[in-house]
């Protein structure tokens, strides 16, 4: 009887220790869904730590001993997760390693980006560390293998712009891989296979496409820019393009003179062709209208100044001289 009555008491005991470790519920301190990081390669031990500091659980060893048991270790995603208070260790878990309650990390970038602003959106937005994020940025052969150009050095015109979500975590390499493949399936795959300009590279498309994007205020207007620009191109003429300078620079403030006589790869004013490669990640619209530019005889084009974001496009240069002093008066009226 004796030794009945302790397999009985020893079968109730591993029953309530079992019940306690993974499904009695944890004190529910607040009402309020915490939202829980669990890091990339996060230990057991760092993980009750985590769900300790959120008042989540009432026993780290008896967390770490439900999630070694139930293997969650191995099943485990980085990522953010929301965790409602009162649960048991088991249905914790199950949510950490499932999909069902993983926040949706979104980040956008805009048309015209440049690859250093995408990897400060990338830190601000998805919490990625922006100097891995340029080691991967600036990595040709690694850019290669995903399919940009072969003439593309670093990533900068083949991170194609949009908004990028990522249902558990995102990474760097991840991230630069995403947006080349979408600017291959877009750019590469679609749009450049149509093209009008058969004398122009890929990474001659994407340079020209790029000063397009960074030029045009004005949609309609993305295809008579790229017109003058090739009109240039063809006649040996220097493009003249602001925001090569403003690249070249690493300027955020308009060019002044003094900055038109510095000399670098990018300075279309003192270089003449394009320059070295892209200078920010053109959209779709902006490639498009260098693969099918508007044709006309124009060779020039200054900014109206009169709030429209519009421009003036001239033939010569005494006609662009006018436009100029037109342009100035537009801007002199101005309230």
């Amino acid at each position: 009887m004796k030794t009945r009555a302790l397999l009985i008491f020893v079968v109730l005991l591993v029953a309530f220790a079992a019940y306690y470790v993974f499904f009695l519920d944890n004190p529910r301190i607040s009402v309020k869904e915490e939202v829980v990081i669990v890091p990339r390669g996060v230990s057991v031990w760092s993980l009750a730590d985590s769900m300790d500091a959120h008042h989540l659980v009432r026993s780290r060893l008896a967390f770490q001993v439900a999630a070694r048991m139930l293997g969650s270790a191995k099943k485990l995603h980085a990522g953010l997760y929301r965790i409602a208070p009162g649960l048991s260790n088991y249905e914790i878990l199950r949510r950490l390693t499932g999909s069902e309650y993983a926040l949706v990390l979104q980040a956008t970038f805009p048309e015209g980006i440049t690859m250093y602003r995408v990897a400060s959106i990338a830190r601000d937005k998805l919490g990625l560390d922006s100097g891995i994020f340029m080691r991967f940025a600036t990595d040709s052969t690694f850019l290669h293998s995903l399919g940009a150009d072969e003439e593309a050095r670093t990533a900068e015109g083949y991170l194609f712009p949009d908004t990028y979500e990522f249902l558990l975590s995102a990474d760097p390499k991840g991230l630069i891989t995403r947006m080349v493949k979408r600017w291959k399936k877009i750019v590469a795959d679609s749009l450049y296979a149509q093209s009008d300009e058969e004398n122009l590279s890929m990474s001659e498309v994407m340079t020209l496409a790029s000063i397009v994007e960074a030029e045009a205020r004005r949609p309609e207007e993305r295809d008579t820019i790229a017109g003058v620009y090739l009109n240039r191109l063809r006649i040996g003429m220097k493009l003249d393009a602001d925001p090569s300078v403003q690249y070249g620079l690493r300027l955020t403030r308009p060019i002044t003179h003094d900055d038109l006589v510095k000399p670098n790869a990018y300075n279309t004013y003192m270089n003449k062709g394009l320059p070295p490669g892209p200078i920010c990640s053109p959209g779709a619209a902006s490639v498009r209208a260098v693969l099918h530019p508007a044709r006309h005889p124009y060779l020039y084009f200054v900014a109206r100044r009169d709030g429209s974001g519009g421009h003036y496009f001239s033939r010569t240069l005494a006609e662009q001289d006018r436009k100029i002093n037109l342009a100035r008066a537009n801007a002199s009226s101005e309230p």
